[in-house]
């Protein structure tokens, strides 16, 4: 079976209140045609299919008429979960009647695990579809106050799916969640505080092939039929070096056989351009792709006028400066406040901590309990 892996498309997106409605929905084109080209037995959209619980109605349309062509059109099987930009309620809305066109969207999770089973020559392959559930929403659905952490919600789900699974039928998980040593980006939403958000790879492993959402760099997640394939479009600064496209999934009679990258293209690309503002309007006049959305990276140490509006003359789409040696400076200075901070005594920093939060001082009692608690973390240090 071939299977299309695709994830994150964050429909609706606004960047610097600039809408990628035309961006998405020229990608989503190059998406029909690979599949009307080479249809896939199945199309995965592993979370985060729209930017926002309450998606605009432009993203809405969007979404429909897709599935309109793919799943009506081309008759091929999608298969759709909530990530965590979701409403799983919205998401999964009128999806008992689009199952009846293989069109299976899941967003709300549910304790019994229901497999879509799909089949090719050698037989049946089970899909197993885990909506993003978060700890505290696992509590609930479980009644289980000792579910802390993803880890915990994944281990659970996965064991339930491992005990009912047929023997010898292949499977494949999708859900969206973060591996951890999996290369992070500034878009992703944090799932959530500390540690607790991440999962480890291995409790992935029994299955043939796993569909990641989250993560917006294309990636192998700690095996090669673990994978994250990324998102359509780059969505913040820090994806520029990203090769934005979807992942082509091969499986035999006994499972997992490879992947593939398919590039996309975007009618706007991302990048930065970097050097004095005078040197970049410059050589904007032999840049031919001039429309592409733009940082530009300042090396002027001079202050400058109306440097936006300047760039905006030769880059239309241009949307963040940096400067340089104001980003130098400021990191020297925090370095140097950090040694500064190294110097103070603990207890003063905690007294000027509590009064900067609490607006009054430490009374002589908290002093004492301060100094005894530091006393014996520091002697416990040596």
């Amino acid at each position: 079976m071939r299977i299309i892996h695709t994830a994150d498309w964050h429909l609706g997106r606004i960047l610097h209140n600039v809408s990628l409605l035309e961006d998405q929905q020229h990608i989503l084109e190059q998406l029909k045609a690979e599949i009307e080209r080479n249809p896939p037995g199945a199309l995965i959209i592993a979370g985060d299919i729209y930017d926002k619980a309450i998606p605009s109605e432009g993203a809405v349309r969007l979404l429909e008429s897709f599935i309109n062509y793919v799943g009506g059109n081309l008759a091929v099987p999608i298969i759709m979960i909530s990530g965590n930009h979701d409403s799983g309620p919205r998401l999964s809305f009128a999806s008992k009647l689009l199952e009846k066109a293989k069109v299976h969207i899941i967003g709300k999770a549910s304790v019994e695990i229901q497999p879509i089973i799909l089949s090719d020559k050698y037989g049946e392959v089970f899909f197993y579809p885990l909506p993003y559930l978060s700890p505290i929403a696992a509590r609930s659905l479980y009644q289980d106050s000792e579910i802390l952490t993803h880890q915990d919600v994944i281990q659970r789900q996965v064991a339930r799916i491992i005990e009912q699974h047929p023997k010898g039928k292949r499977s494949v998980l999708i859900i969206h969640e973060f591996v951890i040593g999996g290369e992070v980006s500034d878009s992703e939403r944090q799932l959530s505080v500390g540690g607790t958000s991440h999962i480890e790879a291995n409790i992935l492993s029994q299955f043939d092939y796993v569909a990641m959402g989250h993560l917006h760099q294309a990636q192998r997640a700690g095996y090669d039929h673990v994978r994250y394939s990324g998102s359509l479009l780059k969505y913040s600064f820090s994806e520029v070096k990203h090769n934005k496209g979807i992942t082509e999934v091969t499986l035999d009679d006994h499972g997992f056989v490879s992947s593939l990258h398919i590039p996309l293209n975007p009618v706007r690309d991302m990048r930065t351009v970097q050097g004095t503002l005078t040197e970049i309007l410059e050589q904007a006049h032999l840049d031919t792709q001039r429309e592409d959305f733009i940082r530009a990276e300042l090396e002027d140490k001079e202050g400058l006028h109306e440097p936006m509006r300047r760039l905006k003359e030769m880059y239309p789409n241009a949307l963040e400066i940096k400067h340089l040696s104001k980003t130098n400076q400021n990191a020297a200075q925090t370095e140097t406040s950090f040694q500064e901070l190294q110097k103070q005594d603990i207890s003063e920093l905690f007294a000027e901590f509590y009064q900067h939060i609490c607006a009054e001082e430490l009374n002589d009692e908290q002093q004492k309990l301060v100094a005894d608690v530091v006393e014996q973390i520091t002697s416990g240090s040596h």
